[in-house]
């Protein structure tokens, strides 16, 4: 069913003339008719009475004509989706560590919220290997992560930072008093740990199963907050992304327990899929992250 059609058929309805219409649409009248007779024959239907100089919709024509409007109508609105807004606008999924959500995140959020009101976003916490399984389905638009870097042809890797997982206690604890503190030391602190699907503690276990040594935590939590509360109150030692701790360990809270036998370089990641169009929200999420990352 051809658009241009039924939009002549709107017109002669309108102007109850098929020799006004073609003047105003720039046909012959010719034309006009030969359209009207293939919508006539593509519906099966007559549209239109025409009796004498005078015609009139059929009743089929008038029950036609409020269809014929809606098609015209989403034809339209289908046209803008090519046209670049203003603005951006519509729903930017994200996903990332709980980690990232509750330490580095909610600044950026607010400030892409204030710059850009009309973008609906949608955050999904979950494991890094969960999260590359969404953005693989198309259940995510971007992934926002601490991880090793990850090498596939399928992702592409629009921003990164170095960054690291460290050691961390209370400032009342008096380990951090002691000079050249060795893995061991650490090990005989009452230990709590995010889940071991956490990116940041796989590298710790996979050096301690290197070295023939283990940790054993009292407590093991996928909330970052929670652990972090209970390091506060002097209940031992945690192994943390930086940036979850960075502002207690500037507000003297906790310490930052340094290990020269075990560092491990991380980094934090903006990924998409290679085949994802990147929508204007998305670009605008993207660049507001690159500019946190680098005032850090």
């Amino acid at each position: 069913m051809e658009l241009r059609n039924i939009i002549t058929f709107l017109k002669i309805a309108e102007l109850q003339s098929f020799t006004k219409a073609a003047k105003q649409l720039g046909y012959n009248q010719s034309t006009v008719t030969v359209q009207i007779k293939q919508l006539e024959s593509e519906l099966n239907i007559c549209l239109f009475d025409r009796i004498g100089k005078s015609i009139r919709l059929t009743e089929k024509g008038t029950e036609f004509f409020e269809y014929a409007n809606q098609l015209v109508e989403i034809a339209e609105k289908a046209k803008k989706i090519a046209i670049k807004p203003s603005e951006p606008h519509g729903k930017v999924r994200i996903g990332m560590l709980e980690s990232l959500a509750m330490s580095v995140f909610p600044d950026i959020l607010y400030k892409f919220h204030k710059m850009y009101p009309d973008v609906e976003t949608m955050v999904k916490t979950d494991a890094t290997y969960t999260l590359f399984d969404m953005l693989n389905h198309n259940e995510l638009d971007m992934l926002f992560i601490f991880d090793k870097k990850y090498y596939n042809q399928e992702w592409i890797r629009s921003c990164e930072k170095e960054s690291s997982a460290v050691f961390v206690t209370s400032y009342k604890n008096p380990i951090i008093w002691k000079r050249d503190l060795t893995l061991d030391d650490i090990l005989k602190e009452p230990f709590m740990l995010t889940e071991k699907d956490v990116s940041y503690r796989a590298p710790f276990e996979e050096y301690l199963s290197s070295v023939d040594k283990r940790v054993s935590p009292f407590l093991e939590i996928g909330n970052t907050e929670s652990i972090i509360y209970f390091l506060k109150k002097n209940m031992g030692v945690s192994f943390l992304p930086y940036y979850t701790v960075k502002k207690s360990v500037e507000d003297g809270e906790l310490s930052i327990l340094d290990i020269n036998e075990f560092k491990v370089k991380m980094y934090i990641q903006v990924i998409y899929h290679k085949n994802k169009w990147k929508t204007p929200q998305m670009q605008a999420l993207e660049e507001l992250i690159k500019k946190n990352l680098s005032e850090e």
